[in-house]
């Protein structure tokens, strides 16, 4: 009995470890529901819609709101937003909105030292603590000199950065022309700008916001961008942070990937975004001149959900073909005419579909020979179906983007 129990068992294992896996859906290969007369949004209130989530955004956002996070309201103070409560043992914010735009003034201007070198101007970033005093003097002093610390000690604000985490480097980014009066010359701008920085907001001894940047420079900063990028913020308290920010980004060989949330949330209510992009293709010479991306695929999702009004994207490209980015590509007349592949988008409102995209990209049989007449549009417009192709769709949803007066 034992040994046909045994047997039993080793072989339901064995068909078990047969059984093969089965292989994940890909979402761009099922065509999006379409839109139902009656359920989904019809596209001609599709701007009054935006305007009623608009308005619920802004009462959610007034600092004089009941339902306010107690501890947003002195950042919002800070910001010239609304005043704050005045607790006790603090210090008064009455300055506090003047004092941040004075922090931003200086980021800007005087905390900055201009420099020329190799035939550039170089803005470098500002350093030193800079102290506003109780009786409205001024104080400087040259530490930190890989940080900026601004402090109100009327106000009991220090808002402080660190521009060279961990000893990390800084680097230089064009970032225009400028007139030089000495020499009356019209020289390039370079910024600097910090690989790995953090940043935090006190009010009467309680960090109130903080900031972490990090990046990757890459061997060619100015032409291609950084290979990598994240940015992390959060305001009110670090713990359950009633508002919130992440955003990630990187360049590799063979995708280009894009990510980020946003979080803002009241005592009864909270607003929450998202979007993910992820294009995956080959690059070559991304520091030469002969630069060249070639996507094959890509995906985009986003959701914006505020109360009563979730809106969700999802766009997915698959096998493209004639798509090439370079300069020589995009100054080619007609650069997209003979672009290959699939498209499979859906907008959808509250969980039903507003705007659905589904077909092959490549130009049909028309006369026109222009891509996306193959693709089939679908939308609830003035109570009924449409079913059409791009040309139409274009038209139709300008004109609701722009109505005329």
């Amino acid at each position: 009995m034992k040994r046909t129990a045994a047997l039993l068992t080793v072989t339901t294992l064995l068909l078990a470890a047969c059984k093969p896996t089965p292989m994940p859906t890909d979402p761009a290969q099922t065509e999006p529901a379409a839109p139902v007369v009656g359920q989904s949004l019809d596209v001609q209130d599709v701007m009054g819609t935006a305007q009623s989530a608009a308005k619920q955004l802004v009462a959610m956002t007034d600092p004089n709101s009941p339902n306010m996070d107690a501890d947003l309201k002195p950042l919002l103070g800070l910001l010239g937003m609304g005043s704050a409560p005045v607790r006790p043992n603090s210090l008064d914010l009455s300055g506090a909105a003047s004092f941040g735009k004075n922090f931003v003034q200086g980021l800007g201007g005087q905390g900055r030292v201009t420099t020329q070198a190799m035939g550039a101007v170089q803005e470098a970033l500002a350093t030193g603590t800079h102290t506003y005093t109780r009786n409205g003097g001024y104080q400087y002093s040259e530490l930190p000199r890989d940080g900026y610390v601004q402090i109100d000690e009327q106000s009991g604000v220090r808002i402080e950065t660190s521009w060279k985490v961990g000893g990390a480097p800084t680097v230089w980014v064009n970032n225009g022309y400028t007139y030089d009066s000495n020499t009356g010359q019209v020289l390039p701008l370079q910024q600097e700008v910090p690989t790995n920085a953090t940043g935090s907001v006190t009010i009467s001894g309680k960090t109130v916001a903080g900031l972490k940047f990090s990046m990757t420079p890459g061997d060619c900063l100015n032409t291609a961008g950084p290979t990598a990028l994240t940015l992390s913020g959060w305001a009110g308290r670090e713990t359950n942070a009633p508002a919130k920010l992440d955003l990630t980004y990187a360049w590799t060989e063979k995708d280009v990937l894009l990510s980020g949330s946003a979080l803002y949330a009241t005592t009864r209510e909270k607003v929450a975004a998202s979007m993910k992009l992820n294009v995956t293709g080959a690059t070559s010479d991304r520091c030469g001149n002969a630069f060249t991306f070639t996507p094959k695929r890509a995906d985009l999702t986003g959701t914006l959900d505020i109360p009563s009004h979730k809106t969700e994207l999802n766009v997915y490209l698959r096998d493209l073909s004639n798509l090439e980015f370079s300069e020589k590509a995009m100054s080619a007349p007609n650069a997209l005419d003979k672009i290959g592949g699939t498209l499979n988008a859906a907008l959808t409102f509250n969980g039903k579909a507003v705007v659905t995209a589904f077909g092959p990209l490549a130009d049909g049989r028309d006369m026109d020979l222009q891509p996306g007449d193959q693709v089939k549009f679908r939308y609830v417009k003035s109570g009924k179906l449409i079913e059409t192709d791009f040309r139409t769709a274009e038209k139709d949803l300008q004109e609701l983007a722009n109505p005329r007066r």
